[in-house]
């Protein structure tokens, strides 16, 4: 898979989400390499993407669940 990023000539459909990519916005073109016909195209920052969890003070981590030990 090759992937290049463009300016869309015309109104495209993601394949994440479903949504319109609308025309004259920069999309992430997918085309596979083996079968050169079949291309897909992204949105760079997908609307329906999770939210990504930043952590504002770089000297206290984030603890999670997964993070918490119990000394006994």
């Amino acid at each position: 898979m090759s992937e290049k990023i463009i300016t869309a000539h015309r109104h495209l459909t993601c394949d994440l989400c479903g949504r319109r990519i609308q025309k004259g916005t920069q999309c992430r073109m997918i085309r596979d390499d083996f079968m050169p016909f079949l291309v897909f195209f992204e949105h760079l920052r997908c609307p329906s993407a999770p939210a990504v969890v930043t952590n504002r003070n770089p000297r206290h981590p984030i603890i999670t669940k997964q993070h918490v030990f119990v000394l006994a």
